[in-house]
């Protein structure tokens, strides 16, 4: 299993590059140093929280997003085929956190569709959460 630093530099490195982000230009936006961003991606460096906010902010994510993002790739590595209690597993796709994934589905769909497909997951785990 990776370590934080590690999981870090990798979370960072794909939000990068799904940006069409040099690491040059990540850090620019960041106040970073190309050479520092570059120890960060490669799970050389462990940053500050000042700079992890700098890195979430210039990748277009608040920090609760980036950390979301790094809890979301701890437990990909503990537990790659996941299941939801609901009985299906997310799509995934490659170099993106499930997060991501799931957040552009959601965004395809109007407001009546959430609130249906909402509705039939919380039926869907009350049901799975209730004796039988």
């Amino acid at each position: 299993m990776a370590d934080l630093q590690e999981t870090l530099g990798r979370v960072v490195r794909q939000e990068r590059q799904y940006r069409n982000l040099t690491i040059k230009e990540l850090g620019e936006k960041a106040g970073l140093s190309e050479i520092y961003v570059g120890e960060i991606e490669r799970g050389q460096k462990y940053p500050s929280a000042k700079v992890l906010e700098s890195l979430a902010r210039a990748l277009g994510l608040d920090i609760a997003e980036l950390l979301e993002m790094m809890a979301e790739a701890i437990r990909s590595e503990r537990e790659p085929e996941y299941t939801r209690v609901i009985g299906f597993t997310v799509p995934t796709t490659t170099g993106q956190p499930r997060r991501t994934v799931i957040k552009r589905i959601v965004n395809l769909l109007d407001g009546g569709e959430i609130e249906n497909i909402t509705n039939i997951g919380s039926f869907l785990i009350s049901r799975h959460l209730t004796p039988q």
